[in-house]
């Protein structure tokens, strides 16, 4: 049991809690909820969704988050005959297979948000049900049907002609949400293989990282003129292993959780030491003023013009149209 926090917010949900069967069948149960969710809410949640499908687990592992921990949730637990083991925060000790099924159902679940960061929450029945509906590669059938001993229907590939426009529209939307989630799971199942080749840096909250800038639309009319990496950013919060919050400039408008593989520690040098700080502004008339380093685009058709400013001093994350 785990709780994927920190996604793009979708009628006020932000996180999923995921329930996955490890004993046998690698099932997995998702459920909306939020980041503010307490121990009586976790309990209130496994009885709603665990226990009406499958009754009372015997064993549940998490980490120690202290919604897992609280009293409430142990002395449940107890009075429920339900062991409850908690491993060492983000060291989860479980088998490399358990370990490696949890990381690729974070994978694909923030790829799937980041994907319908407006709608994830309607569609995440969908993304549960290709999960279980996977040959899984070790067990070689799917949860599904090692749960039932059969294959639910799934949403045809193909759907006949109607007249009705919104039935069409609907139809239409479902089978793109069914390919979105067969290609994002095909894609965690690749990002695990080479994340099990790959040795990544590993940070703590509070310390500096550089962010890749390849996937970043930070408005350099060239992907040329713009920088490799961006920051350095303060570490706000470890989510995961490998899942890292920052603290990002907020004219930004992205969603501040990015993967280790895009981040790398900031090192001290002569230009960024222990001591650096970025210039104070002048005041002018009582307004805040800060010195033009250089003009890197601009905005034609924006009337009136733009241009992409640095300023002496700021690293580019500071960058902005004026």
């Amino acid at each position: 049991m785990d709780l994927i926090t920190d996604l793009p917010e979708c009628d006020g949900m932000d996180s999923i809690l995921v329930v996955v069967d490890h004993s046998s069948t690698k099932g997995v149960i998702f459920t909306p909820c939020t980041k503010t969710v307490d121990a009586t809410n976790v309990a209130g949640m496994l009885i709603q969704h665990l226990y009406k499908r499958f009754g009372l687990p015997d064993r549940i592992i998490s980490d120690r988050d202290p919604r897992f921990a609280a009293e409430v949730f142990q002395e449940m637990g107890r009075q429920l005959s339900i062991k409850h083991s908690m491993s060492i925060a983000f060291h989860p000790q479980t088998d490399r297979e358990t370990e490696r099924v949890n990381q690729g159902i974070k994978v694909y679940l923030r790829a799937f948000c980041a994907k319908e960061q407006t709608r994830w929450k309607e569609y995440l029945p969908l993304a549960e049900f290709a999960h279980n509906n996977r040959t899984h590669s070790v067990l070689k059938k799917s949860p599904f049907f090692m749960m039932m001993g059969y294959h639910p229907r799934p949403l045809p590939t193909v759907f006949k002609r109607t007249t009705i426009p919104s039935v069409e529209e609907r139809l239409q939307e479902l089978k793109r949400v069914r390919e979105e989630t067969a290609s994002l799971l095909e894609l965690a199942r690749q990002q695990m293989i080479r994340r099990e080749k790959q040795k990544l840096d590993t940070f703590e909250e509070g310390q500096k990282v550089w962010l890749e800038a390849k996937n970043l639309a930070t408005g350099y009319p060239s992907k040329k003129l713009a920088p490799k990496r961006e920051g350095p950013f303060k570490v706000l919060e470890v989510l995961g292993p490998v899942t890292y919050k920052l603290d990002l400039p907020h004219q930004w408008k992205i969603h501040p959780v990015f993967h280790a593989a895009l981040l790398s520690p900031f090192k001290q040098t002569e230009a960024h030491g222990p001591s650096f700080t970025e210039p104070p502004p002048d005041l002018i008339e009582g307004f805040e003023e800060y010195k033009v380093e250089a003009v890197g685009g601009h905005r034609p058709k924006k009337r009136p013009r733009e241009f992409l400013v640095s300023y002496t001093g700021y690293n580019s994350s500071h960058n902005r149209w004026i």
